[in-house]
Protein backbone atom coordinates (compact mmCIF):
# COMPACT_ATOMS: atom_id res chain seq x y z
CA UNK A 1 0.00 0.00 0.00
CA UNK A 2 1.11 3.53 -0.69
CA UNK A 3 1.33 4.46 2.99
CA UNK A 4 4.51 2.40 3.19
CA UNK A 5 6.11 4.20 0.25
CA UNK A 6 9.01 6.54 0.98
CA UNK A 7 7.85 10.10 1.38
CA UNK A 8 10.87 12.10 0.30
CA UNK A 9 10.20 15.45 -1.29
CA UNK A 10 13.11 16.52 -3.42
CA UNK A 11 12.65 19.87 -5.11
CA UNK A 12 11.74 23.05 -3.30
CA UNK A 13 9.12 25.41 -4.67
CA UNK A 14 10.62 28.85 -4.90
CA UNK A 15 9.34 32.33 -5.40
CA UNK A 16 7.85 33.10 -8.77
CA UNK A 17 9.76 36.30 -9.50
CA UNK A 18 11.17 39.55 -8.19
CA UNK A 19 7.75 40.80 -7.14
CA UNK A 20 7.04 37.88 -4.80
CA UNK A 21 5.10 39.12 -1.79
CA UNK A 22 5.36 38.11 1.85
CA UNK A 23 2.98 35.18 1.32
CA UNK A 24 5.33 33.74 -1.27
CA UNK A 25 8.28 34.14 1.11
CA UNK A 26 6.47 32.27 3.85
CA UNK A 27 5.21 29.53 1.54
CA UNK A 28 8.60 28.99 -0.07
CA UNK A 29 9.92 27.90 3.29
CA UNK A 30 7.02 25.59 4.11
CA UNK A 31 6.27 23.58 0.99
CA UNK A 32 8.27 21.43 -1.38
CA UNK A 33 7.41 19.94 -4.72
CA UNK A 34 6.37 16.31 -4.89
CA UNK A 35 9.07 13.88 -5.93
CA UNK A 36 7.48 13.10 -9.28
CA UNK A 37 6.31 9.63 -8.29
CA UNK A 38 3.05 8.21 -9.58
CA UNK A 39 0.92 5.52 -7.99
CA UNK A 40 -1.92 3.81 -9.82
CA UNK A 41 -4.45 1.22 -8.69
CA UNK A 42 -5.83 -0.25 -11.89
CA UNK A 43 -7.60 -3.10 -10.05
CA UNK A 44 -10.78 -1.55 -8.59
CA UNK A 45 -10.63 -3.98 -5.64
CA UNK A 46 -7.30 -2.46 -4.55
CA UNK A 47 -8.49 1.15 -4.54
CA UNK A 48 -9.30 2.94 -1.31
CA UNK A 49 -12.19 5.30 -0.68
CA UNK A 50 -11.41 8.94 -1.31
CA UNK A 51 -12.40 11.34 1.44
CA UNK A 52 -15.29 13.69 0.92
CA UNK A 53 -13.87 17.07 -0.07
CA UNK A 54 -15.71 20.16 1.00
CA UNK A 55 -14.92 23.83 1.10
CA UNK A 56 -15.52 27.22 -0.38
CA UNK A 57 -14.29 28.07 -3.84
CA UNK A 58 -12.49 31.29 -4.73
CA UNK A 59 -15.83 32.96 -5.52
CA UNK A 60 -17.33 32.03 -2.14
CA UNK A 61 -19.49 29.14 -3.41
CA UNK A 62 -19.81 25.88 -1.48
CA UNK A 63 -18.16 22.83 -3.07
CA UNK A 64 -18.88 19.26 -1.96
CA UNK A 65 -17.61 16.26 -3.93
CA UNK A 66 -20.53 14.16 -2.65
CA UNK A 67 -22.65 16.19 -5.07
CA UNK A 68 -20.50 14.84 -7.91
CA UNK A 69 -21.33 11.17 -7.28
CA UNK A 70 -20.93 9.07 -10.41
CA UNK A 71 -18.28 11.35 -11.93
CA UNK A 72 -14.56 10.78 -12.13
CA UNK A 73 -12.76 13.53 -10.19
CA UNK A 74 -9.42 15.13 -10.92
CA UNK A 75 -8.19 16.93 -7.80
CA UNK A 76 -5.14 19.15 -8.17
CA UNK A 77 -3.29 20.73 -5.23
CA UNK A 78 -1.63 23.99 -6.27
CA UNK A 79 -0.37 27.42 -5.21
CA UNK A 80 0.21 30.47 -7.36
CA UNK A 81 3.64 30.90 -5.75
CA UNK A 82 4.88 27.45 -6.81
CA UNK A 83 6.78 27.32 -10.15
CA UNK A 84 5.90 23.65 -10.89
CA UNK A 85 2.21 24.53 -10.35
CA UNK A 86 2.56 27.33 -12.88
CA UNK A 87 4.28 24.97 -15.33
CA UNK A 88 1.52 22.35 -15.18
CA UNK A 89 -1.46 24.75 -15.23
CA UNK A 90 -1.85 24.79 -19.05
CA UNK A 91 -1.89 20.97 -19.15
CA UNK A 92 -4.66 20.75 -16.55
CA UNK A 93 -6.72 23.41 -18.31
CA UNK A 94 -6.30 21.60 -21.63
CA UNK A 95 -7.20 18.25 -20.05
CA UNK A 96 -10.35 19.73 -18.49
CA UNK A 97 -11.35 21.16 -21.87
CA UNK A 98 -10.70 17.89 -23.72
CA UNK A 99 -12.74 15.89 -21.18
CA UNK A 100 -15.62 18.39 -21.00
CA UNK A 101 -18.07 15.99 -22.68
CA UNK A 102 -17.30 13.15 -20.26
CA UNK A 103 -18.54 12.46 -16.74
CA UNK A 104 -15.46 14.13 -15.25
CA UNK A 105 -15.14 16.98 -12.75
CA UNK A 106 -11.96 18.93 -12.06
CA UNK A 107 -11.31 20.52 -8.67
CA UNK A 108 -8.37 22.63 -7.61
CA UNK A 109 -7.22 22.82 -4.00
CA UNK A 110 -5.42 26.10 -3.46
CA UNK A 111 -2.74 25.88 -0.79
CA UNK A 112 -1.66 28.92 1.25
CA UNK A 113 -2.42 31.71 -1.17
CA UNK A 114 -3.97 35.11 -0.81
CA UNK A 115 -7.39 35.26 -2.49
CA UNK A 116 -6.13 37.86 -4.97
CA UNK A 117 -3.08 35.80 -5.95
CA UNK A 118 -5.20 32.66 -6.40
CA UNK A 119 -7.76 34.44 -8.56
CA UNK A 120 -5.04 36.08 -10.65
CA UNK A 121 -3.47 32.65 -11.23
CA UNK A 122 -6.80 31.20 -12.40
CA UNK A 123 -7.49 34.19 -14.64
CA UNK A 124 -4.00 34.05 -16.16
CA UNK A 125 -4.28 30.37 -17.08
CA UNK A 126 -8.00 30.32 -17.93
CA UNK A 127 -8.93 27.86 -15.18
CA UNK A 128 -12.69 27.29 -15.50
CA UNK A 129 -13.16 24.63 -12.82
CA UNK A 130 -13.56 25.52 -9.13
CA UNK A 131 -10.74 25.62 -6.61
CA UNK A 132 -11.29 25.20 -2.89
CA UNK A 133 -9.34 27.47 -0.59
CA UNK A 134 -7.28 25.31 1.77
CA UNK A 135 -4.97 27.67 3.60
CA UNK A 136 -4.60 25.30 6.56
CA UNK A 137 -3.90 22.19 4.43
CA UNK A 138 -6.82 20.25 5.94
CA UNK A 139 -7.92 18.79 2.62
CA UNK A 140 -4.45 17.41 1.84
CA UNK A 141 -4.29 16.06 5.40
CA UNK A 142 -7.14 13.70 4.49
CA UNK A 143 -4.76 11.88 2.13
CA UNK A 144 -1.79 11.58 4.51
CA UNK A 145 -2.39 7.88 5.23
CA UNK A 146 -1.98 7.22 1.51
CA UNK A 147 1.33 8.96 1.05
CA UNK A 148 0.26 12.49 0.17
CA UNK A 149 0.94 15.37 2.50
CA UNK A 150 0.38 19.12 2.41
CA UNK A 151 4.09 19.33 1.58
CA UNK A 152 3.55 17.61 -1.78
CA UNK A 153 2.71 20.39 -4.16
CA UNK A 154 1.74 20.19 -6.88
CA UNK A 155 -0.08 16.91 -6.61
CA UNK A 156 -2.92 15.48 -8.67
CA UNK A 157 -5.32 12.73 -7.67
CA UNK A 158 -7.67 10.90 -10.04
CA UNK A 159 -10.71 9.50 -8.24
CA UNK A 160 -12.97 6.99 -9.99
CA UNK A 161 -16.76 7.28 -10.34
CA UNK A 162 -17.27 5.27 -7.13
CA UNK A 163 -15.04 7.84 -5.43
CA UNK A 164 -12.07 5.55 -4.89
CA UNK A 165 -8.54 6.73 -5.57
CA UNK A 166 -7.34 5.56 -9.00
CA UNK A 167 -4.01 7.40 -9.12
CA UNK A 168 -1.84 9.91 -7.29
CA UNK A 169 0.76 12.09 -9.00
CA UNK A 170 3.26 13.68 -6.60
CA UNK A 171 4.80 16.43 -8.68
CA UNK A 172 4.03 18.51 -11.74
CA UNK A 173 2.33 16.98 -14.76
CA UNK A 174 4.42 17.54 -17.85
CA UNK A 175 1.80 17.00 -20.54
CA UNK A 176 -1.94 16.80 -21.14
CA UNK A 177 -1.97 13.24 -22.45
CA UNK A 178 -0.81 11.73 -19.16
CA UNK A 179 -3.74 12.99 -17.11
CA UNK A 180 -6.23 12.34 -19.93
CA UNK A 181 -4.99 8.72 -20.16
CA UNK A 182 -5.44 8.19 -16.41
CA UNK A 183 -8.91 9.70 -16.46
CA UNK A 184 -9.87 7.56 -19.47
CA UNK A 185 -8.77 4.39 -17.63
CA UNK A 186 -10.70 5.49 -14.54
CA UNK A 187 -13.81 6.07 -16.69
CA UNK A 188 -13.50 2.54 -18.10
CA UNK A 189 -13.23 0.82 -14.73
Amino acid sequence: MLAAAPLLALAACGESGENADRVNEINRDRFVSGDGSNYRWEDPDERFDAPRLQGTDLDGNAVDTDEWAGSVLVVNFWGSWCPPCVAEAPYLVEAAESLAGESVRFLGVNIRDTPDAAKAFENRWGVEYPSIEDEAGRIADQFVDYGLSPNDIPATIVIDAQHRVFSIWRGALDDTETIVADVTKALES
